[in-house]
């Protein structure tokens, strides 16, 4: 097992010396392979999609104003006792919902 962790050892040595030592020749190979890299790259085109606009605020079913996430949620938490700590996750969590969606969940 000795005689194993030794040869493997040495065989990760060389392998990172390898390119020190013999590494001129590949590097004209790389050099031009590091020119055509850098050369500017002409990029198609895309298709410009059509984008539906998610709606950022919430609109209240009484007023046709709409009203912000962050304000609902003032309203949901100020609505839960001090001691409902229930009330208070599930605004948070409601408010989370909003505003990555655009719309209070019922």
């Amino acid at each position: 097992m000795r005689k194993a962790m030794i040869c493997v050892s040495v065989m990760l040595v060389l392998l990172q010396i390898w390119p020190m030592l013999f590494g001129h020749r590949a590097g004209e190979a790389s050099a031009a392979i590091s020119a055509e890299a850098s050369a500017p790259k002409l990029i198609p085109a895309v298709a410009t999609a059509r984008v539906i606009p998610i709606p950022a605020a919430v609109s209240v079913a009484g007023d046709g104003a709409p009203v912000s996430c962050y304000k609902r949620y003032t309203a949901v938490f100020a609505a839960c006792s001090h001691e409902d700590k229930a009330c208070h996750i599930k605004a948070a969590d409601q408010w989370d919902l909003c505003e990555a969606t655009g719309f209070w969940p019922k």
